[in-house]
């Protein structure tokens, strides 16, 4: 999942691109794929904070804390964005660095967590 760390942000992206971008939801959808974890169908009325939530009930719970690589979690920011737990921290779109990150688990406000029901 390193070399996720770095690639560009960009709305829709989803990776295969030449510059490798990627948005949140793709992030999630490729360290997921990584990690052998099932994911819901992409749809892209979850831009428009359309039905996400009940998707993502239908494949996962939802948990207090992220602790598992794989966990999913919701960030409050403008939007809200998707983010995936590994490694004991966060990988997420930082939107000053417009890039992916990663940074440790309790320096991000998170709304709320969900894990693979599967885990």
């Amino acid at each position: 999942m390193i070399d996720l760390i770095g690639r560009p942000y960009r709305l829709g992206a989803d990776g295969p691109d030449p510059d490798g971008a990627l948005d949140c939801i793709h992030l999630v959808f490729t360290v997921l794929d990584r990690l052998g974890l099932p994911h819901p169908v992409y749809k892209a009325e979850w831009y428009e904070g359309k039905s996400f939530a009940r998707d993502l009930l239908t494949w996962c719970r939802r948990v207090d804390l992220a602790a598992y690589d794989g966990d999913v979690l919701l960030l409050p920011q403008e939007t809200t964005a998707f983010a995936v737990y590994w490694e004991n921290g966060c990988l997420y779109i930082n939107r000053h660095l417009k890039a992916v990150a990663w940074c440790p688990i309790g320096t991000l406000s998170r709304r709320c967590c969900f894990r693979s029901k599967n885990t």
